[in-house]
Formats: C-alpha cells, structure tokens, sequence
C-alpha cells in the first residue's frame, strides 16, 4: 500500500485529513505533520523524518505540502533526496479533493506516477468558480 504524509502550516495537516476521514472514513498509512507556530525548521525536519520512518515499509510515499514553496514543501523536497529510498514523491498545492482521491484509488494503481497524474487531474479539475457556474446555467 501506497502510504501518504500530509503536511502544512498550522493545523492544516490534522484538519485535511479529518475532513478527509470524515467522508471516506479512517484511513490506514496516513501521517499528518503539521508545522506549528512554534516549530522551527529542525523540528519540521523532525517529524518529517519520523513519519517517514513510520512508512518505510510502503511501496511508495507521497508527500502532499500545503503549498508550492512554503517550508513544509520545501523540507519534504529535502527529505525526499535525502532519502536512500527513491519511492518518496512530494506534491504541493494538496486540495480536500486530492486526498479523497488519493485514499479512494491507492489500492487500485500499481505505478505511482499514474496514481499522481490521476490525482492532479482530479484535483485541478475539482476547482470551480461558482457565480460562473450559476451564470453558465
């Protein structure tokens, strides 16, 4: 099973996965790490190692940061190189969208690539400007 880390600025990790949780239910190989007002760089480092760690029995790893460029991004980008396994994949920009999509189809995508493009696609497409909506109708 694909495991999956989710990170971001504040209570953003905790508070993604539980809405995701809520709508598919408690998920298995999942970690939230969320980067604390209080938290330095080492600490982000840390318990992104840790959780990490904890999924280094999984076939592959996705990291989903909050933000393209933000530290929970760019420490999991660190971590990913850093780390002797090449199965650790880090997407920024994570939606409630994604990770519904990420929990429901892990099991069913042999190749993780193909599962990230699947998420992607999903996820950009899942962003919709009401009003127009309503205008278009």
């Amino acid at each position: 099973m694909t495991g999956f880390v989710i990170t971001g600025h504040n209570n953003f990790a905790k508070g993604i996965l539980g809405a995701a949780e809520l709508i598919v239910g408690k998920q298995k190989n999942i970690i939230a790490v969320d980067f604390l007002p209080e938290d330095n760089i080492d600490i982000l480092d840390k318990k992104i190692h840790l959780a990490l760690e904890e999924l280094s029995n999984s076939k592959d790893i996705v990291i989903f940061a909050d933000l393209v460029g933000g530290s929970p991004f760019n420490r999991s980008m660190i971590a990913s190189t850093n780390n002797k396994q090449s199965n650790i994949h880090v997407i920024g920009g994570v939606n409630l969208s994604m990770i519904i999509e990420a929990l429901s189809l892990r099991d069913t995508y042999d190749d993780v690539k193909k599962l990230i493009n699947q998420i992607i696609d999903v996820a950009s497409e899942s962003i919709r400007y009401g009003n127009k909506m309503l205008e278009d109708n």
